[in-house]
């Protein structure tokens, strides 16, 4: 029994260094150009959690899409831990088509997870979406309710 599960954790280690450098063969094979959007830092409050768009980036993804990177900075000033989930931010088109992150992009740190009273966290969010200039930033809080959003005018 123990050898069974020996092999098959060995089995699982190997498929799982063969996604990662699948992954990174991909990720290496084009260079996209790179736009950064010069943003005025703006922080606004929901239920306790400040967040702050501390940039956005953007860089091709293919003939259709582009992939747009948000650098942020969440605040938990409640008194009680919060979940900041990637789930509870979403990016809005002007046809008001929203867009959840995606995992398939690189990103700057990890945003999101438990953050206790008085911590923060900083880091990028990725999204691929249709290539369009102007999108919103929305950050809901599902479980006291509210929504705080960002506007992005993209290069």
């Amino acid at each position: 029994m123990k050898s069974k599960i020996l092999v098959l954790l060995s089995l699982l280690a190997c498929l799982l260094i063969v996604m990662v450098f699948a992954l990174e063969s991909t990720n290496q094979s084009s260079t996209p150009t790179v736009s950064e959007q010069p943003v005025e830092l703006e922080t606004q409050e929901l239920n306790g959690v400040f967040v702050t768009v501390n940039g956005v980036t953007v860089t091709e993804h293919n003939d259709d899409e582009q992939v747009v990177r948000v650098d942020l900075t969440a605040e938990n000033t409640r008194d009680s831990n919060i979940s900041f989930l990637p789930v509870n931010l979403t990016l809005m088109d002007d046809d008001h088509y929203a867009y959840s992150h995606t995992d398939q992009v690189d990103t700057k740190g990890i945003i999101g997870g438990q953050l206790n009273s008085g911590r923060s966290v900083s880091g990028e969010i990725a999204f691929i979406v249709p290539k369009e200039d102007t999108f919103e930033l929305v950050y809901s809080d599902h479980f006291r309710g509210g929504q705080i959003v960002f506007p992005l005018d993209l290069p």
